[in-house]
């Protein structure tokens, strides 16, 4: 499985990423909890110290203008509250609802100690001539449940929204890679093999992501081989039942000419034999050819590889050419290195395909072959061109397929089976070798076969 390593350097593991966003949350947890306690004692200390202030000075003013008991009910204060006002030599000079009666004298001490059942309040106005004194009980003085309630709220509330915030950032970093994981593989498996699923994330999805892309991208290409080879498959049957029927129809036409008319002279005799005898051999060679082209395919272990010296192989396998181009007026130039250049074959085989991409130079150029082999690197190269009318550029990703001709008459004219360069490069391939055609060539045909050399 191949990865980008760059992506995945980027982006941090799904264990790591939970850890992070766990520690986040707590942290969170603890912020708002904090800032809550913070709100919480600005709330007392506003609500209460305003309120504190203002009541007292509203108390006093009713108090004195309607009554120590009209102000009492109209401020509202509980039933176990009371107010008194007290000189400045802390006697009492007005209560209602109190414990000490009118005159009771404080004493200085005992004016400003603090109890625990009471909380006491004090206002002392403008002019200063008397305090009002005002008891609450501690339970009803500090509204508990209100406190609580709004810290409870409070709390709720802030924990809600950062909770929505950090649901959506783990949404983005989870849930929606997950969701597009989803969507594209529903895509794919409708038969979008091109789809390609696009987001960033973390490792695991990441790569996840480009394995699910690759399997998508393989998959498309397979069935796309698949569908080609069903193509080919049955275009060569095309081939093989239209190559076939020339030969068959004219051998059976002569037979039956020959069969029907007695009194044909020796002349038409022998010339339509000789038609006879040359379609047998056409449709005998394709038959062949077919049967080496599968036999290839199927039996791919018949290969007895050899270390060799190639280029005294080739200058031995030529040298039984050299009669034919020579027959053929052929003009021929062989340029095969000197040095040894060891390189492992199958002697036979190799042979068969070199000697099939000759046939298709002598068939097909312009009088001229030219055939080398040299050393590149760690190389052996061949190189086989003539200067024919060369090979249209539509043609050259599919001269290799078997009946492939650039033009149909060529059967015709030169008893081709339209195989020879598919068994070649067949051959060439079990060798471990490979061959190519020289698309930059353009004075003929050039081309190129590579192996490995020892």
């Amino acid at each position: 499985m191949k990865t980008n390593p760059i992506l995945l350097k980027k982006s941090i593991s799904i264990t790591r990423q939970f850890f992070i966003n766990y520690a986040l949350l707590f942290i969170i947890i603890l912020g708002v909890g904090t800032f809550t306690l913070v709100a919480n004692f600005v709330y007392v200390e506003t609500v209460y110290e305003d309120l504190d202030q203002d009541f007292l000075q509203g108390t006093y003013e009713d108090a004195k203008k309607w009554g120590m008991k009209e102000a009492f009910k109209k401020n509202e204060l509980p039933d176990h509250a009371y107010i008194e006002i007290v000189s400045t030599d802390y006697k009492v000079v007005q209560q209602f609802n109190s414990p000490h009666k009118i005159g009771y004298n404080y004493g200085y001490k005992e004016f400003l100690k603090e109890t625990d059942t009471y909380d006491t309040d004090l206002y002392i106005p403008e002019k200063g001539e008397e305090y009002l004194l005002l008891y609450f009980p501690a339970e009803d003085y500090f509204q508990l449940d209100d406190v609580f309630f709004f810290t409870i709220l409070f709390f709720m509330v802030c924990l809600i929204v950062i909770l929505y915030w950090y649901v959506k950032r783990t949404s983005v970093q989870l849930i929606q890679p997950i969701q597009k994981l989803l969507k594209g593989i529903d895509s794919i498996s409708s038969g979008n093999y091109g789809e390609k699923i696009e987001f960033e994330a973390n490792q695991e999805l990441n790569q996840l992501k480009h394995t699910i892309n690759q399997m998508a991208e393989k998959i498309g290409t397979e069935i796309a081989l698949k569908e080609r080879s069903e193509n080919l498959r049955k275009q060569l049957i095309l081939d093989i039942s239209h190559d076939l029927k020339t030969p068959l129809t004219n051998i059976q036409g002569y037979a039956e000419t020959l069969t029907s008319l007695t009194n044909l002279s020796r002349g038409d005799q022998k010339k339509y034999t000789d038609i006879i005898v040359s379609n047998s051999k056409r449709a005998n060679r394709l038959i062949h050819d077919l049967f080496d082209l599968s036999h290839m395919e199927i039996d791919r272990d018949s290969v007895s590889l050899k270390e060799k010296d190639m280029a005294e192989w080739l200058r031995t396998m030529l040298t039984s050419f050299v009669e034919e181009f020579e027959e053929k007026g052929m003009e021929y130039h062989l340029d095969i290195t000197e040095e040894p250049l060891m390189v492992t074959f199958d002697a036979s085989k190799l042979e068969r395909a070199i000697t099939n991409i000759l046939h298709n130079g002598m068939a097909y150029s312009d009088g001229y072959l030219s055939i080398s082999l040299k050393r590149q690197g760690n190389q052996a190269v061949m190189i086989i061109e003539d200067k024919g009318i060369g090979i249209p550029a539509d043609y050259h990703e599919k001269i290799f397929e078997p009946f492939v001709r650039m033009d149909e008459s060529r059967n015709g004219e030169t008893g081709g089976t339209g195989l020879g360069l598919s068994i070649a490069k067949k051959m060439i391939e079990q060798n471990g070798g490979r061959i190519e055609l020289d698309g930059g060539y353009d004075g003929g045909c050039r081309f190129r076969v590579m192996f490995d050399s020892v």
